[in-house]
C-alpha cells in the first residue's frame, strides 16, 4: 500500500530539510531539481528513506556556479559521472545532471555520457519504473514510466525495453530480483523474460557487484519465492542450485528435494532485530549464505543402498568446498568467508549432549558464531520431514547445557585459564615447549571436572597428575 501522504500531497517531514534547500536554490537559480531513485520509491512506500540523490538539468559547471554563488562547499566529479557533491552541514547531497548514457561495452557502465535538459531523457535511461520517478521540493512528483502504478500493484518493470536495460548493464538482473525479494514484489513478465534470456552477461559483472545483490536478495522477505522462480539465472553464478533442482534425497528425513529443502531452511533463518523502526526486515548475512550453500554438496555425495534408501555422507566438507569456491569467486571478506564455510562445515555436527563434549566444543570455535550455528541447525532441523526433526530434542539439550556453562562463569580457552606458564614453570615445569603441552592438560582437565579453574586447584592438579609422571 503507498503512504496515503505521498499520493494526496507533499509529505515534507520525509526529505531533510538540508535536501530541500538545495532543491529550492536549484530551482530559484532557473533549473530543475528533483529527488530521485530509491529515497523516492520508499517515500511512496511509507518506509524510511535514505540516500536522497539529486537530478537536475544543470550542468555540472553551472551547478557548481550555484553552490558557489550560495557558499555551499562542493566536490567536483563531474569529468566522470556528471555529479557535483554539495557539502551540507547535515550531510553530502550528489547532484547529478540529467544525462544520456552511451554504449555499455563493459556490460556494467556506460563509455561515455551526454548531458541533457531533458528529464524525459533521462528517465528513459533507468533501470525499473519503482526507480524512475522524480520529486521536486514542492511536491510535484513526475512519473513517465508508470512507477507509481506499478508499485500499487506489486510490479518490477524495466524502463522500456528489458533486452536493451540488461545489455546495458548486466547487473541489473540481480538488481530486479532483489527488488522483487525485498518488497516481495512480482517481475512483470517480459522483464523475466529477459532477466533469464541474458543471464549468462552476468559472467562479464565483477563478484563484488554481484556479492552485494545476492546478500541483498538472500537477506529478505521474498528470498525464497524470487528464488524458487528465478533458480535458472542465478544458477550463472551457482551451477550447483540447478543440479539441486529436482534432486530427490530419498530419505525417510526429508520429504523434499535438496532444492526445496535448502528455501526451507532459509525461511527458517529469522529476521534481524537490530534494523531501525519502520525498516524492512531482514536476516543475517552470513546465516541466510550459510543456509543457501550448506547442502550444495548432497547431490555429489549421493548413493542409494539397495533398499532404495540415500545416503549422503559427507555432504558438509563438499559444500564447504563449494562454499569457498563461491565466495572467493565473489570476492567476499575473508571474515564472511570464514564464518559461512564454518558454518557450511558443522550444520550437520551433533556432539553428545554431555557438559564435557559442549565444553570442549565451545572452546574449539568462537561464540558468536556458535550462536550463529544453533539458529542454522535448528532451521535445517524443522525443515526435515518429521522424522528427520527428531534431532531437535538433542539441539535444546546442546543449547542448555552451553547456556549452564556460561551461567556458572566457565572459561572456554587455555589463556583464560587461572594458571599462566609462569606459574608452571614455578612449580617445576621446564622452560620451552613442555609448558604449552602441560597447560594443555591442565585445561582438559579441567573441562573434564578434574579441577576447577583456581590457581590452588590447577596448581594441585599439576603437581599430583602431571609432574609426578614426567
Amino acid at each position: 500500500m503507498l503512504n496515503d501522504k505521498f499520493v494526496s500531497g507533499y509529505n515534507e517531514s520525509v526529505i531533510p530539510q538540508y535536501v530541500l534547500d538545495i532543491l529550492a536554490l536549484t530551482e530559484r537559480s532557473g533549473y530543475e531539481a528533483y529527488v530521485v531513485g530509491g529515497a523516492v520509491r520508499d517515500i511512496a512506500l511509507g518506509l524510511p528513506a535514505h540516500d536522497f540523490d539529486v537530478a537536475s538539468s544543470a550542468f555540472p559547471d553551472e551547478m557548481i556556479s550555484v553552490l558557489s554563488s550560495a557558499g555551499i562547499r562542493y566536490v567536483d566529479m563531474a569529468s566522470r559521472h556528471g555529479t557535483v557533491t554539495a557539502v551540507m552541514p547535515e550531510g553530502n547531497v550528489e547532484i547529478t545532471t540529467f544525462r544520456v548514457d552511451g554504449t555499455y561495452s563493459d556490460l556494467r557502465r556506460p563509455d561515455e555520457v551526454s548531458f541533457t535538459r531533458s528529464i524525459e531523457d533521462d528517465v528513459r535511461r533507468r533501470d525499473f519504473t519503482i526507480n524512475a520517478m522524480y520529486l521536486s521540493q514542492d511536491g510535484k512528483i513526475v512519473d513517465i514510466t508508470g512507477g507509481m502504478a506499478d508499485l500499487e500493484r506489486g510490479i518490477i518493470r524495466a524502463v522500456g525495453d528489458p533486452e536493451v536495460r540488461f545489455t546495458e548493464d548486466a547487473l541489473r538482473i540481480l538488481r530486479g530480483l532483489r527488488f522483487a525479494a525485498k518488497y516481495e514484489f512480482e517481475i512483470e513478465e517480459q522483464t523475466f523474460a529477459a532477466m533469464e534470456k541474458l543471464a549468462p552477461n552476468l559472467k562479464a559483472v565483477s563478484g563484488e557487484r554481484i556479492a552485494e545483490e545476492l546478500k541483498g536478495l538472500i537477506c529478505a522477505p521474498g528470498a525464497s519465492d524470487v528464488i524458487r522462480k528465478s533458480y535458472r539465472i542465478l544458477g550463472v553464478i551457482l551451477p550447483e542450485l540447478i543440479v539441486c533442482h529436482g534432486f530427490e534425497q530419498h530419505s525417510g528425513y526429508h520429504d523434499r528435494d535438496v532444492f526445496e529443502h535448502t528455501l526451507a531452511v532459509l525461511d527458517g533463518i529469522p529476521f534481524r532485530d537490530d534494523l531501525p523502526e519502520g525498516a524492512i526486515p531482514a536476516r543475517d548475512a552470513e546465516l541466510a549464505a550459510a543456509a543457501i550453500l550448506h547442502d550444495l554438496g548432497k547431490p555429489e555425495c549421493f548413493t542409494m543402498d539397495e533398499y532404495g534408501i540415500g545416503h549422503m555422507k559427507g555432504h558438509p566438507e563438499i559444500s564447504r568446498r563449494i562454499a569457498v569456491r563461491v565466495l572467493k569467486e565473489l570476492k567476499c571478506s575473508r571474515e564472511f568467508t570464514d564464518n559461512v564455510t564454518e558454518l557450511v562445515m558443522l550444520h550437520d555436527t551433533f556432539i553428545q549432549p554431555d557438559r564435557y563434549c559442549v565444553h570442549k566444543f565451545l572452546s574449539e570455535h568462537p561464540h558468536p558464531l556458535l550462536k550463529k550455528l544453533v539458529v542454522l541447525q535448528r532451521a535445517d532441523i524443522l525443515a526435515h520431514s518429521k522424522r528427520g526433526q527428531d534431532r531437535l530434542g538433542r539441539l535444546e539439550a546442546l543449547v542448555k547445557i552451553a547456556g549452564e556453562l556460561v551461567s556458572e562463569g566457565a572459561v572456554f580457552s587455555v589463556k583464560d585459564l587461572a594458571v599462566s606458564g609462569a606459574d608452571l614453570i614455578a612449580a617445576g615445569v621446564p622452560e620451552g615447549p613442555e609448558v604449552g603441552h602441560v597447560l594443555s592438560e591442565v585445561f582438559d582437565a579441567y573441562l573434564r571436572g578434574k579441577a576447577v579453574n583456581t590457581r590452588e586447584s590447577l596448581l594441585s592438579y599439576v603437581s599430583e597428575h602431571i609432574l609426578t609422571n614426567r
